[in-house]
């Protein structure tokens, strides 16, 4: 054996090694940024969604479902422009009826309120 190859041989080899390592890497780091951006709304909808049910079933407690309408109403919208596939949309029309839903309550309780003061008097 030619102690020349046996001297040249390894060194290629691990360069060899070491560029292929280095495009594997980069490879996996382009893959995985890629996932993360496509995937970054599915839970955002599926919360917008959760506290649109939860501000529809609060109706009676206009502050509270106020509250968590407009957090799903937020919510809803950040999943929609990343382009969310799934339950953004539901949450977004459940956050509004909750808002509205809120809105009536208020002024039923006002109307009720000034009703009840009158009939006092």
């Amino acid at each position: 054996m030619d102690n020349n190859n046996l001297n040249a041989t390894p060194v290629q080899d691990v360069q060899a090694t070491v560029t292929q390592a280095e495009e594997v890497t980069y490879s996996y780091a382009a893959d995985a940024a890629e996932e993360t951006v496509e995937g970054g709304g599915k839970g955002l909808s599926i919360a917008s969604l959760i506290l649109g049910i939860l501000s529809v079933l609060c109706c009676a407690l206009p502050c509270l479902n106020f509250i968590l309408a407009v957090v799903g109403l937020i919510l809803g919208i950040v999943a929609k422009k990343k382009n969310a596939e799934g339950p953004s949309l539901v949450g977004l029309i459940l956050s509004i009826v909750g808002i509205v839903l809120a809105l009536l309550a208020i002024i039923f309780y006002i109307v009720y309120f000034i009703l009840a003061a009158a009939s006092y008097r």
